[in-house]
């Protein structure tokens, strides 16, 4: 096992690099993994209460960045694909977070039961990163595994929810569907992934984030900006749902860092 050491935002950390196999791990030694997610991730934890909910966790990164940006910080992170798993937890104990990130091995979804994992192409000889629940993600994901999913509404958690991650490859539609009360309840701002369109999943958000009263900005590296309706960045897959009535907050984190907030038309 070989740690990277790593500064970022003027804290240091380590992460497993798994031999040259985790690419989150190289680019973030790199600093350009997914700007400005780990800021603005870390800014919004500094600003906010409540707990960091890390959907789709995979190495951990974003898990351990909550750490060490408030000492208080408490994190529950979420993560069915025993490869990332066995990652997420040496990351965890190696930057000494055991005791304020409680790891679970599942999945998240609109129900609850076994599911099936789709797992991609292994053959490259790298972590990957995007095993999900949706079964058509990709045409060449053949290989399967049996996992357990649940809804985050019926989950037990130490705590209200501050901010949640989801990164899961697609079924981050699904998961949002299955957190409508605790979003509703706790108002946490909400960061997920869309990816190239898909109609469905597109007028799905949108209605969601239109019915729990949240705004959608789309992540660029140096700008946020906002839609009335979701759809796909190809510059910019990672989305901000922001609640309407915390919008203040959400503006003083970007601004913050430089991130101009704007409108499209």
């Amino acid at each position: 096992m070989a740690l990277l050491k790593l500064r970022f935002a003027e804290r240091d950390f380590v992460l497993d690099d798994c031999d040259g196999a985790d690419l989150v791990a190289r680019q973030m030694q790199q600093g350009f993994y997914e700007a400005p997610l780990p800021m603005l991730t870390m800014a919004i934890i500094a600003r906010n209460q409540g707990l960091f909910l890390d959907v789709g966790a995979n190495d951990g990164l974003y898990s351990v960045l909550a750490g060490i940006t408030r000492p208080d910080a408490r994190i529950v992170a979420f993560e069915p694909y025993p490869p990332a798993l066995d990652i997420l937890k040496i990351n965890v104990a190696a930057n000494g977070l055991s005791d304020r990130v409680d790891i679970r091995p599942i999945a998240l979804s609109d129900s609850e039961g076994l599911a099936v994992l789709y797992m991609p192409d292994q053959r490259h000889g790298l972590l990957e990163t995007s095993s999900t629940l949706e079964r058509n993600f990709r045409p060449n994901d053949q290989k399967t595994l049996e996992a357990t999913k649940a809804q985050l509404d019926n989950v037990e958690l130490p705590g209200s929810v501050g901010l949640i991650k989801a990164d899961i490859e697609g079924h981050e539609l699904a998961f949002l569907e299955g957190a409508r009360k605790t979003i509703a309840r706790d108002r946490p701002f909400v960061f997920i992934e869309v990816l190239p369109p898909n109609p469905h999943h597109m007028v799905g958000l949108t209605k969601f984030i239109q019915q729990m009263g949240y705004m959608d900005f789309c992540l660029r590296k140096e700008v946020a900006i906002y839609s009335e309706n979701v759809a796909h960045d190809p510059l910019a897959w990672n989305h901000a749902l922001v609640p309407r009535d915390r919008l203040d907050l959400f503006k003083q984190a970007c601004e913050a860092h430089h991130l101009r907030l704007v409108r499209s038309w």
